[in-house]
């Protein structure tokens, strides 16, 4: 896993959730945070700002650990790239 997404996804929980982000790990689940759907779907929509990419629902309903939310982001920030066209 990319150090760089593993610390922006525990910086953006750590934002929303106004906690330490040496409280949160990739095995932290929604629950052990004390987040609400709420606190999903702002996690979700800023997760989509800052890596510029759409994370589908059906995607977001499996994803219950950290961990799980940074492989997603990583599939996800490679299909992205695999579908852009080469420059050059």
């Amino acid at each position: 896993m990319s150090n760089a997404v593993i610390e922006k996804v525990i910086g953006l929980i750590a934002k929303i959730k106004a906690i330490s982000p040496d409280k949160i790990t990739l095995d932290s689940t929604f629950q052990d945070l004390k987040m609400d759907s709420l606190d999903g779907l702002d996690l979700f929509f800023e997760l989509e700002e800052a890596f510029d990419l759409t994370i589908p629902d059906d995607r977001t309903r499996s994803l219950r650990t950290v961990g799980n939310i940074v492989e997603e982001l990583e599939k996800l920030i490679s299909e992205q790239n695999a579908g852009s066209p080469v420059q050059g």
